[in-house]
C-alpha cells in the first residue's frame, strides 16, 4: 500500500450475539483502565510526563496484563494509545496552551 494514498474508515456494523455483549463491554472497560492508569502513570507535572511508549511498556505491561483478561496486543495497544495523549499534552504545554492529563471514557 502506497503511504501517500488518503486513507478512510469505513464503518462496519459489529454484530454481536445477545450473550456475548457483556464480554465486549469487559473488554472495552478493562481496555480503559489500561489507557487511564498508564495516563496517570505517564502524566507527571510535579516532575516530567513520560512520554516513551518503550518506558510505558516496560513498566506497566506485566502488572496490566495481570489485572485484566486481555490479550497481550490489547494491553500494549492501551499502553501507547495513553502515551501519544500524553505527548499530544506536552506539545501543548511547550506551547503555553493550557491542558491537562489525558482521560479516557470511550
Amino acid at each position: 500500500m502506497d503511504d501517500s494514498a488518503p486513507r478512510r474508515t469505513v464503518p462496519i456494523k459489529l454484530a454481536v450475539p445477545q450473550e456475548r455483549r457483556g464480554d465486549l463491554h469487559q473488554t472495552k472497560t478493562q481496555f480503559l483502565h489500561c489507557t487511564n492508569c498508564t495516563s496517570e502513570w505517564a502524566w507527571r507535572y510535579d516532575d516530567y510526563c513520560i512520554t516513551s511508549k518503550n518506558k510505558a511498556e516496560n513498566a506497566l505491561y506485566d502488572e496490566l496484563r495481570e489485572e485484566t483478561n486481555l490479550t497481550a496486543n490489547l494491553v500494549q495497544k492501551g499502553i501507547r494509545r495513553a502515551i501519544e495523549a500524553v505527548d499530544a499534552g506536552v506539545e501543548k504545554l511547550k506551547k503555553g496552551e493550557k491542558t491537562s492529563q489525558p482521560k479516557f471514557d470511550s
